[in-house]
């Protein structure tokens, strides 16, 4: 038996050697690897926890692989041996090995991973325990919807930050270098636009002495913290609520609709409680962050991480839905790039017109001129001109458009 334990053990080493040369082996085929790089703090405990699953599966596959490998070298059947194999009822110490052994492994995991997650949530929940890491000192509220996402910027305390008189919700992601930054993060629904303008809508029919049944509905939470309804929007709903007043009306009167009519009062939804928060969930991660959050319809979710560099001109990082969300789940993705904190503080206070030149494309070159740039705003609107028709410039063309 001392030599089978040999031949045994030759087979688990060759079996991990090989395994985990094709695992670790495959993606350097293209130059690549398995993990994107990484870009903040949170990130590296991640990684760590990560690569030590990856050592456990790779263990656990070599020996289960060997067994399989000895047994069919050594317990084959001989040509023409049609017998049967002997009849095994059991072995108690097997059974106790594979029942103990597989609640130490997966125990062990759970602890480590229980570590990593307090570790990367100090102060997000518990404001005493924020002085053991350092508590976030901004806030972004993430807005995630069908199909797209939607980011606005606060301080600490939760505060808009101030500067900008236009404070449209920015459609990318934009964080200062080294700035720990709890995210709040939230599913609504792009269906919405009716309960955006509901207190427009009540108003105007209440006055006429008309009931309206938006006014028995609760408004949601992304109806109260994103309400982002234009003029084009209230005038709309106005006239279609009017229109479905006249339509139900003429109905219960017993007069003939108009195919119109008829078609206008079959599409209304039917409500029941708090309908204007109906969308799927999402999920909101950046991958090259490691960390990710379901956004959840109606429900707000947190998570906070420390971007550790700066997002230069080669660098592609963008927000992503982990979440199978729909038909337009491959394109919710946007932007994301991180700046130093004297280009984030020009960049907060740019109104709506100034924001869409300073996009990533553009700050991500700007990088090349270092944290010191006299005039941002003049040297943004020639990197803008260069991106429209050369998005891939390097820092080279930067350096001659800005000159």
């Amino acid at each position: 038996m001392k030599g089978q334990w040999g031949k045994l053990g030759g087979y688990f080493l060759g079996t991990l050697l090989v395994s985990a040369a094709v695992t670790l082996g495959l993606p350097m085929l293209g130059g690549g690897s398995w993990l994107p790089q990484l870009i903040s703090e949170e990130g590296s405990s991640i990684d760590v926890l990560f690569w030590g699953l990856v050592a456990v599966c790779l263990v656990i596959f070599a020996i289960v692989a060997s067994l399989v490998i000895y047994s069919i070298v050594h317990f084959r059947a001989a040509p023409g041996d049609l017998s049967d194999g002997e009849h095994i009822h059991g072995n108690a110490k097997m059974e106790v090995a594979w029942i103990i052994i597989p609640t130490i492994i997966v125990t062990v995991i759970g602890v480590f991973s229980y570590i990593v997650l307090q570790k990367n949530e100090i102060g997000l929940y518990d404001k005493a325990a924020a002085s053991k890491k350092g508590a976030a000192t901004m806030q972004v509220d993430v807005r995630g919807f069908s199909f797209g996402w939607a980011f606005r910027y606060k301080d600490r305390d939760g505060e808009p930050f101030t500067g900008a008189s236009d404070a449209a919700p920015s459609p990318e992601l934009v964080l200062p270098v080294r700035e720990v930054v709890k995210f709040n993060v939230l599913s609504c629904s792009g269906k919405e636009k009716l309960g955006r303008v509901r207190e427009q809508v009540v108003r105007e029919l209440s006055s006429a002495g008309k009931h309206n049944e938006f006014a028995e509905i609760k408004p949601g939470i992304c109806e109260r913290e994103w309400n982002q309804a234009t003029q084009e929007d209230v005038e709309a709903t106005e006239a279609e609520a009017k229109a479905i007043y006249d339509a139900r009306h003429k109905k219960a009167d017993g007069r003939d609709l108009t195919a119109d009519e008829a078609t206008l009062l079959d599409a209304q939804p039917i409500f029941h409680g708090d309908s204007n928060d109906i969308d799927v969930n999402h999920a909101f991660w950046v991958p090259e962050a490691r960390l990710k959050i379901d956004a959840i319809a109606g429900l707000r979710t947190y998570v906070q991480w420390e971007p550790t560099r700066v997002t230069g001109p080669n660098d592609r990082f963008q927000v992503v839905c982990a979440e199978l969300c729909g038909s337009g789940h491959n394109g919710m993705r946007t932007d994301m790039c991180v700046v130093d904190a004297a280009t984030f503080d020009w960049w907060i206070k740019l109104d709506e017109p100034g924001r869409r030149a300073a996009m990533c494309v553009n700050l991500r070159l700007l990088s090349c001129f270092g944290a010191d740039v006299n005039d941002r705003d003049t040297v943004i609107g020639k990197l803008n001109a260069l991106t429209k028709t050369k998005p891939g410039a390097n820092c080279d063309e930067a350096e001659e458009a800005a000159a």
